[in-house]
């Protein structure tokens, strides 16, 4: 079989960036904010009211990560993908209904986060893993940059649609055009296995091995990857940087309270970094097809304690701008690590549900982070210290990623199980 002029695995990957683009975490991350300014406005809502409904839509959706992996391993990532930006869709719309009640806020958010979590990066995973092997870094990292994409485009939409419509018409505008653009895109261009197609990942010719259709999809079940060491060093190590990131993030204006940068100029710069997320997610990918996968999260990880660090002292705008630009680089980095790492340690059979439980451990490490990070600052009368601490937290996860060792040769070396006591006297 002649390589291929033009891989169909592209495609995958730019449907999937679509579908990532405008899937609920962009959505939710630059809209949440404009909506919910305007819908407190309206009907005399606080701030602490306000943000349960933030609090509400993670929760949920973080405990619904690890529930994604059996859907996919069922239908593929194209049908679950699609479904899930159908749900998308109909909480959209349940939300613009909303008179002002918060009880009818709440549950709108709750439902958003149950049905939208396959509209992120979960859903596309499986199927680019399989469809690439030597490119899978960059390909994850193309596709993980639609959500960069999305944060800097819904904020402007959004305001656009509020300002000329009305907060209600503009949801409904949105859920319609999840239905029928984003929907029949990621049809259209998502498809789940190579092998069903007759090629191999990366385009690769092979003639000597028969293509069947589960040729590609390899590797141990999920409940003997749970009881392996390397899957709790990494799910500790996820969790840890998940903390870290969202500690920083939301408690960015107190951090920088002492600099004397006014809000507009912060605004540039947090812009900035959110631009410098997308660099992150390409750069990092296109680093994982070259270098050992652990090695690149540590320089993730470095990237961010040198953030840390010069948020900890006494930063000119300049510096704050550096550290915004490391920080978001660093950022960029977590969507890739966390599939590319599941593929190549676990192998891609079971890729959904590690990754879920990946998603799982960050967004509960996230949760954490912020009031974690905002209590320190309270006892220790500012940010430098607790700053300080952050990095010294970095240890922790360069640490377990160092520990790792190469990538398993084959299905067997993948199950390094955590040995019990009774084995270990034996041997």
């Amino acid at each position: 079989m002649a390589k291929q002029t033009f891989f169909p695995g592209w495609k995958v990957v730019a449907g999937s960036g679509i579908g990532i683009a405008f899937g609920s975490a962009p959505v939710f991350a630059s809209g949440f904010a404009l909506l919910a300014a305007v819908m407190a406005h309206q009907f005399g809502w606080n701030q602490p009211q306000v943000a349960k409904a933030a609090t509400i839509y993670l929760l949920v959706q973080t405990l619904v990560y690890p529930l994604c992996g059996w859907p996919l391993d069922r239908w593929g990532s194209r049908r679950f993908a699609i479904l899930s930006i159908l749900g998308f869709a109909v909480g959209l719309a349940v939300l613009s209904q909303v008179d002002g009640s918060l009880v009818q806020f709440y549950i709108a958010f709750a439902l958003i986060g149950l049905l939208s979590a396959g509209t992120n990066v979960v859903s596309y995973a499986r199927a680019i893993t399989l469809w690439f092997n030597r490119k899978r870094g960059i390909a994850l990292g193309l596709a993980a940059s639609g959500q960069a994409i999305g944060a800097f485009l819904v904020p402007v939409l959004a305001q656009r649609g509020i300002a000329h419509y009305g907060w209600p018409t503009a949801l409904l505008i949105l859920a319609v055009f999840e239905a029928i653009v984003c929907a029949p895109l990621v049809a259209l261009l998502v498809k789940d296995d190579p092998a069903r197609y007759g090629l191999q990942p990366d385009g690769d010719a092979n003639p000597a091995q028969p293509i069947v259709a589960t040729a590609n999809d390899t590797g141990p079940g999920v409940g003997a990857i749970v009881r392996t060491v390397t899957f709790w060093k990494l799910a500790i190590a996820f969790a840890v940087m998940g903390m870290s990131f969202y500690a920083i993030g939301p408690n960015i204006v107190y951090i920088l309270k002492t600099a004397g940068i006014s809000l507009a100029v912060l605004a540039k710069i947090l812009a900035a970094s959110g631009i410098s997320v997308l660099f992150g997610r390409i750069g990092f990918g296109t680093l994982l097809d070259r270098i050992h996968a652990p090695l690149v999260g540590v320089c993730s990880l470095i990237l961010f304690a040198i953030s840390s660090l010069i948020y900890a002292g006494t930063p000119s705008v300049t510096l704050v701008l550096v550290s915004a630009v490391c920080y978001g680089l660093s950022i960029g980095g977590e969507t890739d690590l966390m599939p590319y790492l599941a593929s190549r340690y676990f192998g891609t059979h079971a890729v959904s549900k590690i990754f879920g439980w990946f998603l799982f451990a960050f967004f509960l490490g996230a949760t954490v982070g912020p009031v974690a990070f905002a209590q320190l600052m309270a006892t220790f009368g500012g940010a430098k210290t607790p700053l300080i601490m952050l990095v010294a937290l970095q240890i922790v996860p360069a640490a377990l990623f160092l520990s790792l060792g190469r990538y398993p040769a084959s299905p067997a070396d993948r199950l390094q199980v955590v040995p019990s006591p009774v084995a270990k006297r034996t041997v």
